[in-house]
C-alpha cells in the first residue's frame, strides 16, 4: 500500500515534494489511516466501493486521518449508481471546501463554516460533465497558500481562492450518496509553499477559457 510511485500526480498549481500517502485502496492493500465512520466501504480487486447504508440516515464517509499543510491529492473513480459523491477537505474545526461530482455535474466550492453566521458557501465554478458509470475518471486536487484548484479528467478546471485555505487542514476524503462509487490509485504529496513559476499564465488562462463560455 506504500509503494512510494516514481513520480507525483501532473499539476497545475502546486510542486510536489514528497509522497505522504499513497493507496492502491484494493483488496489486501494496507487501510492504513482511513476512517469509515458511515456507509459500507469495501476493498475489492478493482478499488475501495463505498456505499451509503439507509438506517445511518447520512452519506456514507471515509477520511484519511492526514494533517496536510499545502499539498496534491489524485485519484481515480468510477460511478457504480450513486447519485454522487464529493471530495473534500477540512480545517481542525469546520468544514473548508470540496468537489461535488455526478454523472452529469462537476462543481467546486468553498464550504459554509458557520451555517446561520456570516460566511456563507462559494461556488468556484459548476460545470455539466458526461461521466458514464462503469467508466474510470480523474480527479486532482491541489492546495496551495490561498489557493485551491481541482482539475477532472485533466479536461475541467475550477480556481478558487480564500484566506482560511492558507491555515492547517485535516481529514481529505470522501462522501457517497447512494450506491455506490468505487475509488482507486490514491496519491497524497507535500507541495511546496509557493506556486509553479507559471501558474499566474496558467490561470489566467483558466479564467480567460471559463469566462468565455
Amino acid at each position: 500500500a506504500d509503494a512510494k510511485p516514481a513520480s507525483p500526480p501532473a499539476t497545475l498549481l502546486a510542486q510536489p515534494v514528497a509522497p505522504l500517502v499513497v493507496d492502491a485502496l484494493t483488496a489486501g492493500s494496507e487501510m492504513g489511516r482511513w476512517l469509515s465512520t458511515k456507509g459500507k466501504w469495501e476493498r475489492r480487486p478493482d478499488g475501495l466501493r463505498g456505499e451509503e447504508v439507509e438506517a445511518d440516515k447520512h452519506n456514507a464517509v471515509n477520511r484519511l486521518g492526514q494533517p496536510l499543510g499545502d499539498f496534491v491529492f489524485a485519484c481515480e473513480f468510477r460511478f457504480d449508481g450513486a447519485k454522487g459523491f464529493s471530495f473534500s477537505v477540512n480545517d481542525p474545526k469546520e468544514h473548508l471546501t470540496r468537489v461535488l461530482l455526478t454523472p452529469t455535474s462537476f462543481t467546486a466550492r468553498k464550504d459554509d463554516r458557520d451555517k446561520k453566521g456570516p460566511d456563507v458557501a462559494v461556488n468556484y465554478r459548476t460545470e455539466t460533465v458526461k461521466l458514464d458509470p462503469g467508466t474510470w475518471h480523474s480527479l486532482v486536487v491541489e492546495m496551495v497558500g490561498d489557493t485551491f484548484v481541482a482539475t477532472l479528467d485533466g479536461k475541467v478546471t475550477a480556481v478558487g481562492t480564500h484566506e482560511l485555505f492558507r491555515g492547517p487542514k485535516v481529514s481529505p476524503g470522501f462522501t457517497v450518496d447512494g450506491a455506490a462509487v468505487t475509488f482507486r490509485n490514491v496519491a497524497v504529496w507535500s507541495a511546496r509553499p509557493e506556486p509553479k513559476p507559471d501558474w499566474k499564465a496558467r490561470r489566467d488562462a483558466l479564467a480567460g477559457a471559463t469566462s468565455a463560455k
